[in-house]
């Protein structure tokens, strides 16, 4: 991600959703240099070392062999009909989008990314937060509740951070209100 950063004239804003968001966290603590502003939608800093990590990482690995033993296809009906990513309340044409969009991955890519990527893999950052110069944006689902603290304190941390919270939406704020999201986003980067 870094390269990429680098290849822009100037600093840019950066914005990451869920993982994608804690890659950007990752990306603007190592790299800030780099990033204009910093907007995570529904991630985390990671999970404080110890046991909870630990369980984490195990849990991952289990999912990570049932996504490989299923394959995309039944992971897929299962994780959207779950409670983080769940999008039966969606109508069908954003449903259908969603799913085709997902579907371009493997399971063992799934796997894979699972296992490198996820929250009992990745370094907490948390403590790491107040070195954080650039402006600060957190979003989440007001539905969200372990997700919209976190957003709170990862905001509060910060020298510069600010919280919203999307009324009505859960972990995907993209899907679930995407025109509120939208202008959320729009404010932020104009200020």
């Amino acid at each position: 991600m870094t390269h990429w950063l680098a290849a822009f004239e100037q600093p840019v804003p950066l914005v990451g959703y869920s993982l994608g968001g804690r890659m950007a966290l990752l990306a603007a603590l190592d790299h800030p240099d780099l990033i204009e502003r910093l907007i995570l939608i529904s991630a985390s800093p990671g999970i404080a070392r110890g046991t909870t990590q630990e369980e984490r990482r195990t849990r991952d690995e289990v999912l990570a062999d049932h996504i490989e033993a299923v394959g995309t296809n039944v992971f897929l009906d299962e994780w959207l009909d779950g409670p983080i990513a769940g999008t039966g309340h969606l109508d069908d044409e954003v449903r259908r989008r969603d799913r085709a969009i997902r579907e371009v991955n493997t399971a063992v890519g799934l796997a894979a990314a699972l296992r490198g990527l996820g929250q009992g893999a990745q370094p907490y950052v948390g403590d790491r937060l107040g070195e954080l110069e650039m402006p600060l944006l957190t979003v989440s689902g007001s539905a969200d509740t372990a997700y919209t603290s976190l957003a709170r304190e990862m905001a509060d941390a910060t020298p510069h951070g600010t919280h919203v919270s999307i009324d009505g939406a859960g972990h995907n704020v993209a899907l679930d209100a995407p025109h509120a999201l939208k202008l959320t986003l729009r404010d932020f980067v104009r200020d």
